[in-house]
């Protein structure tokens, strides 16, 4: 009985991590419920193999990922340095493409939206501004390389996230 329970748990918590790394694609705090995985598997099996140390390493990983993509959106801006109006234009847009993007192409639309988002609203914060149309793009582009660096590298560390879970709960 005790092999078929640690079968179990091993099965739900690789199922808890994938789900979490799924989420990652809609634009969630996927690194977020990585931890909070990490801490339900932890507690059920008593912080076995889950210690409070693995834990505080994940929740750090985490922070430091949602804070480069947040970073990342924000400071990437083509070259020239962005009004705040833009800025909140990038992440206002990103936000709205994500959720209106959601329904498409088996969650991935709401990624693809994020990134439209971040251009067109960038682009067109920085175009009401007067600024040229070259320069507006410019803007909309820097909003969508970085909004796309900050997933690649927040979905990057989740992976590291989920080697670290596996790795010290088997």
């Amino acid at each position: 009985m005790d092999i078929a329970l640690y079968i179990l748990g091993l099965f739900l918590l690789l199922l808890g991590c994938a789900i979490a790394a799924f989420t990652l694609v809609l634009g969630m705090p996927g690194t977020v419920l990585l931890v909070g995985v990490a801490v339900l598997y932890g507690w059920a099996t008593g912080f076995a193999g889950l210690t409070g140390s693995v834990i505080g390493w994940l929740i750090g990983l985490a922070v430091i990922a949602e804070a480069f993509e947040f970073a990342a959106t924000v400071l990437a801006t083509g070259g020239e340095a962005p009004s705040r109006r833009v800025t909140v234009s990038a992440l206002v847009g990103a936000v709205v493409g994500g959720l209106v993007g959601t329904p498409f192409f088996f969650g991935v639309g709401s990624l693809l939206g994020a990134l439209a988002g971040a251009f067109a609203g960038a682009t067109l914060a920085s175009s009401s501004e007067g600024n040229t149309t070259s320069s507006a793009l410019r803007a909309g582009f820097g909003a969508f390389r970085g909004r796309l660096l900050g997933f690649i590298v927040k979905a990057s560390i989740a992976v590291v996230m989920i080697v670290v879970i596996l790795s010290s709960a088997v």
